[in-house]
């Protein structure tokens, strides 16, 4: 409690607090007010306050200054019963009470009231939410649940949880600390004890555990084989099977593999994981492999998986050629894992002679047969042939007559050597951007244009066809074999002589059909060198050579 307050008059100074005689017959009365002695109480408890007041019959009013929230404040009256607020912690609650004197003076006090926090511990409850069905049993998901805790204060709460095994198997749990923990029911060979202890902690750092026991129950198979999933591969591919999730009681297992359905050489097939490379086939071929699982006490069990092997799909284009892998500097193996997926471990050209079939020759899976001038096959060593079929895209190619004539005026119609500039029509008319040459870099046609080319061979029923035609960006670049980069020219010179000079033109540009999206110009169409395997947009109204195509089985 302070010192009560006092408050006077100059009056009062002078003459009746002063204390010196004289003849006043109204002195000035200071008032006072006394809050009470400073309490200690515990918190929900009902505690009194009371104060008093000089002169009497003044008025009372409490107010809280400081300290937690109390009801009821401000309240009117000398003594008033007051209830502590429920606190989280021991705090201290200032309350003041000023008082009025009948002359109307104010004075105040302050009390000091300790309130101390009186926590209830928390109830640590533990409850086995899952499986639905009891007992559990091998592979089912146990989950315990501690969500039925509770603290007993009115506004308290758990803040949080603490799982521990104290005895039983070893269990994967992702979380100690969570509500609720889950578990798979473990392969035992016996009923097997486990026992938790949970721990809860309060919002005022109460601590309560409980220990909770359930009964694990033992499975009649000990040993469970696992072949493993089911698997889709491609001819060629390596294939491993895998057993090591296997689940056995004891600490170690061992592995026996065996194929029951097809016949590949399997590698380390008396180990948990083994390998083989899938067999060729042209059609869906599906194994069977099944493992025996033992364990150290000679218990065992067996698990099948089927491998299902289907055919490369190599499609209807050419590889690239390329029979070589490479890193930034030098050749390497094709198997290494630091440049992996390059042109030569994939596709057609790395399965060639283990599994393509050719209908006729070729480097690499390039696959040409030769044709007469009637389209008929003849022998792939023959001399004299007209047209060549890729047997892969089953497109015609134009076999170019022997360069014996001299530009510009002697060539004969079909010579490598000629050359043309982009012009093409269409059934509406002259294709934007064509340009027609003129007549001194081909044999004695119209014009040196792609068109007037076409026209002609068109008109001799060449090879047994008359639906020759410039070939697309696509067809002319399957023709390229990379693996000859550094050559003068990158395609089969077996299948397809008479290439002109490099020298005539500086390069071995070929046109395709396809015109260069390069504005509304239109003025540049896609050729191909056949030199060093480059490609460009080039102006139509430049020369280059031309290769014609036609698609067997269309109409002639």
């Amino acid at each position: 409690m302070k010192s009560p307050l006092m408050v006077c008059s100059l009056l009062g100074l002078l003459t009746a607090c002063g204390g010196g005689g004289g003849g006043n017959d109204n002195p000035v009365i200071a008032a006072s007010v006394n809050a009470g002695v400073d309490q200690q109480i515990i918190e929900k408890s009902e505690f009194t306050i009371e104060a008093k007041g000089s002169p009497v019959d003044g008025t009372y009013t409490w107010q809280r200054v400081s300290g937690p929230i109390v009801e009821g404040f401000p309240l009117e009256g000398a003594s008033q019963t007051v209830l502590a607020p429920d606190i989280k912690a021991d705090s201290e609650l200032v309350l003041r009470v000023n008082y009025q004197s009948p002359d109307g003076k104010l004075v105040s006090d302050d009390v000091l009231i300790s309130i101390q926090s009186n926590n209830q511990l928390p109830q640590a409850v533990v409850t086995q939410t899952a499986p639905t069905i009891l007992p559990s049993v091998y592979q089912d998901t146990i989950t315990l649940s501690a969500a039925t805790s509770i603290d007993p204060d009115e506004n308290g709460s758990i803040s949080s949880y603490n799982w521990q095994k104290i005895a039983g198997p070893t269990l994967e749990i992702s979380d100690y600390k969570s509500q609720t923990i889950s578990f798979t029911h473990p392969l035992l060979d016996k009923n097997t004890t486990v026992i938790w202890q949970l721990t809860v902690v309060d919002d005022e750092g109460g601590e309560a555990s409980t220990q909770h026991t359930h009964i694990l129950n033992k499975t009649n198979n000990v040993v469970i084989a696992k072949a493993g999933e089911d698997q889709s591969v491609i001819e060629l591919e390596k294939v491993t099977l895998n057993a090591t999730n296997s689940e056995v009681v004891t600490t170690t297992f061992n592995c026996q593999w065996e194929q029951t359905v097809g016949s590949v050489s399997l590698d380390n097939q008396d180990q948990c994981i083994t390998s083989f490379i899938a067999p060729t086939t042209d059609a869906v071929n599906t194994m069977t492999f099944e493992v025996t699982v033992t364990d150290s006490q000679g218990r065992s069990d067996s698990d099948t998986v089927d491998v299902v092997v289907n055919s490369k799909p190599l499609g209807l284009i050419n590889d690239t050629g390329m029979a070589k892998c490479f890193n930034n500097t030098q050749e390497i193996a094709c198997t290494s894992p630091d440049f992996p997926r390059q042109d030569a471990a994939l596709g057609r050209d790395s399965v060639v002679g283990t599994h393509i079939d050719k209908v006729g020759k070729g480097e690499l899976a390039f696959d040409f047969t030769k044709l007469n001038e009637f389209a008929d096959e003849i022998a792939d060593d023959a001399a004299d042939f007209s047209c060549i079929r890729d047997n892969v895209s089953g497109l015609i190619w134009e076999v170019k007559s022997p360069n014996t004539g001299t530009l510009p005026s002697s060539t004969q119609l079909r010579e490598g050597q000629n050359h043309y500039t982009w012009y093409l029509t269409s059934s509406n008319g002259i294709q934007q951007g064509s340009v027609a040459g003129s007549s001194d870099t081909c044999s004695t046609i119209s014009h040196c244009g792609l068109q007037a080319y076409v026209d002609a061979v068109n008109s001799l029923d060449y090879c047994g066809g008359t639906n020759w035609r410039v070939p697309t960006y696509p067809e002319l670049l399957s023709l390229l074999n990379y693996s000859k980069q550094g050559q003068s020219v990158l395609i089969d010179s077996d299948f397809f002589p008479n290439t002109p000079s490099v020298s005539l033109l500086t390069h071995l540009r070929y046109w395709s059909a396809q015109t260069a999206a390069d504005g509304t110009s239109l003025s540049q169409a896609y050729i191909i060198d056949m030199n060093d395997g480059n490609d460009l947009a080039y102006p139509k109204n430049n020369t280059a050579f031309v290769r014609l195509v036609r698609t067997a089985g269309e109409s002639q």
